[in-house]
């Protein structure tokens, strides 16, 4: 009982954390709440008596603690210690520079992102989607206020889109396949925010539903590898992770195209084309490892274990997450329809 109600302050700390950071007005009170919500977050890794969780704990927070040092760094030399407003329109290219990489080390983008695979190897099933969802709102919201339209954040984009679509090829975990897709997805957000303040929210929401949806029946029947779907033999999870998996890799009509589809058009419209084909060929490149793990639902051929938990799924829940997932060209159409 103890136990429980310390991890729900520390995930409440870790709430309020974010939270202080998306709602201050100076770049001390945001560095402040990143830092909470980081002391929040390493006892929520850490609470399971396990050396591959402290492990994990005690990489995210040398990571965590070297970007938040490098973050306080930059600000320090801005010469604008109070106000975001003030330093965002007298920061000099370099500082704001600085800032973006430490930032883009907190994300897991790209060329940083070699610890959030590792990281994320050691973690919980829901430890890695707070990792992968709740954790990228502090250092996004912060770089939603710098100037994002540099070559250093076109550099990140590239990056990051290639090298979340390559690194989840040759991998067998699925946490690990999780977070190179992360970092995939990175590179999709990052381009929203380039051209709009608030596109990247919307594909936020979307990808947080998503990989719930996925994370949700992986902790349910308790797998962590692909050769583990592959004997399961409850073809209803096989084909909602089919569905799932597609819709997370942006393939019409399900409601991952969505938002692809919507910053696809804002790139069109601006001209950038080179950007556009690097984004869709790490698109492609995703849809690849998801059809790997799919496969298995595809030809509805699998061998059951006895170590294999062979449960019957929640009907209310995984048939709402179902809707959602596959009747996303009725949801594009009726948006639409109103632009």
């Amino acid at each position: 009982m103890m136990i429980s109600f310390t991890n729900n302050l520390f995930f409440l700390m870790m709430l309020l954390g974010s939270l202080i950071t998306m709602s201050s007005s100076s770049w001390f009170m945001a560095w402040i709440g990143m830092e909470i919500n980081l002391m929040g977050f390493i006892p929520l890794i850490s609470s399971h008596s396990n050396k591959r969780y402290s492990e994990a704990s005690m990489k995210y927070f040398f990571i965590q603690s070297i970007a938040s040092s490098i973050f306080l760094f930059s600000f320090l030399l801005s010469f604008s210690f109070l106000s975001i407003i003030q330093s965002i329109s007298m920061n000099p290219w370099m500082i704001s520079s600085i800032m973006i990489l430490s930032l883009t080390v907190k994300l897991g983008a790209s060329p940083f992102h070699m610890w959030l695979p590792t990281v994320s190897e050691g973690l919980s099933w829901m430890n890695c989607f707070i990792l992968m969802t709740w954790q990228k709102i502090a250092p996004l919201s912060m770089f939603s206020l710098i100037n994002q339209k540099s070559f250093t954040m076109l550099m990140i984009i590239f990056l990051s889109a290639i090298s979340g679509s390559i690194g989840g090829l040759n991998q067998t975990s699925l946490r690990k396949i999780m977070a190179f897709s992360s970092i995939s997805h990175m590179a999709w957000i990052l381009a929203s925010m380039y051209l709009s303040k608030t596109l990247w929210i919307l594909y936020l929401l979307i990808y947080s539903i998503l990989i719930f949806s996925i994370i949700y029946n992986f902790l349910f029947l308790n797998i962590f590898h692909i050769n583990q779907i592959f004997t399961n033999q409850n073809n209803n999870f096989n084909m909602f992770i089919f569905i799932n998996f597609f819709s997370l890799g942006g393939l019409p009509p399900f409601f991952g195209f969505l938002p692809k589809w919507l910053i696809i058009i804002q790139l069109i419209q601006n001209n950038m084309t080179f950007l556009t084909f690097i984004l869709i060929s790490s698109a492609l490149i995703n849809l690849y490892f998801y059809t790997r793990i799919s496969y298995s639902s595809i030809l509805m051929y699998n061998n059951n274990n006895k170590w294999m938990k062979t449960k019957k799924f929640i009907p209310l829940s995984h048939s709402i997450l179902l809707m959602i997932s596959s009747f996303g060209l009725i949801l594009t159409s009726m948006l639409f329809s109103y632009i």
